[in-house]
């Protein structure tokens, strides 16, 4: 059961940034989690234990807004066909650069001790994330899976206004209304551990933070350029995702040369946590077809 503002606020606020394992919901505690130092900012990275090792078929996860890495739990299946690496964007960034620009900088820095080359998965803005990572350096994606897409702001400016509107409320009300936006963005079929767990991670984001990455959503426009993506691309999509509508994913698929869309009908704006194993059997063959070195080619 989830705490209430009222008595967790202060204790949250001074909360390490690896949870104590009584606040980490069942199904996820099994990862592995790494405060990784880049650019002067800590990066939680989480593992399978019994993931591959092989660099060569590195895939990072980007979460969504407000998410953690550890949202990809889910996933765990394809970790011992990948070696997955669940990425935690810093809770902060500074205020010189837009938190896009410094995620940028910081998953291509080499204190990130990322391989030359990589599959990415990014959902929501994360793929916002993505887009931007292998437009900028497309020597280091072998392959992009895309869910949830947000690649434009035409898609998604009422709500994201709405939503910054949101987070400016006290954050005692942040609290409040963050199960209801959790049963939003997963829908009916996500688990209570998945809920618990993106309201849990949604509260250590302070809303300065959140609104900064709004704002990050609401510049965007990455559809002029989309065509200039040449790795192979999977789209993924919920048929009933409240905050990317279908058309939208349908849109970035179709700007991108030779791209695959995949539409999970009865999911929302998380089908690798409201339906993990539609969402693990499209990913994994996927990658297997394009994404990672062949494994006759390891070693």
């Amino acid at each position: 059961m989830l705490e209430p503002p009222s008595s967790s606020l202060e204790r949250r606020r001074t909360a390490p940034l690896v949870p104590d394992v009584e606040d980490i919901p069942s199904g996820y505690e099994r990862l592995v989690c790494e405060e990784r130092p880049v650019k002067g900012t800590s990066v939680r990275l989480f593992t399978f234990p019994d993931s591959d090792t092989d660099p060569s078929r590195t895939v990072v996860c980007l979460p969504g807004l407000g998410a953690s890495g550890r949202s990809f739990a889910p996933m765990e299946p394809l970790s011992r066909l990948f070696r997955l690496l669940l990425w935690t964007p810093p809770l902060h960034t500074p205020a010189t650069h837009s938190p896009l620009a410094w995620n940028l900088a910081v998953l291509d820095h080499v204190e990130a001790r990322l391989p030359e080359r990589f599959a990415l998965v990014g959902s929501s803005y994360g793929s916002l994330l993505s887009i931007a990572f292998a437009l900028a350096h497309p020597e280091r994606v072998r392959a992009l899976v895309l869910v949830s897409p947000v690649a434009s702001v035409r898609r998604v400016r009422r709500l994201a206004v709405s939503l910054s509107t949101l987070v400016r409320a006290p954050r005692p009300l942040a609290y409040l209304v963050a199960p209801m936006v959790a049963r939003v963005l997963g829908g009916a079929r996500l688990p209570p551990e998945g809920r618990a767990e993106i309201v849990r991670e949604a509260r250590r984001l302070t809303p300065l933070e959140l609104l900064r990455r709004l704002r990050d959503v609401l510049a965007a426009d990455f559809h002029p350029r989309l065509h200039e993506l040449r790795v192979p691309t999977l789209v993924i999509q919920g048929g009933r995702d409240l905050l990317v509508p279908p058309e939208a994913a349908v849109d970035v698929a179709r700007h991108i040369p030779g791209a695959r869309l995949e539409l999970l009908r009865d999911a929302s704006h998380l089908p690798y946590m409201s339906h993990p194993e539609a969402f693990n059997a499209l990913v994994g063959a996927f990658l297997e077809e394009y994404g990672v070195a062949p494994r006759e080619l390891r070693g």
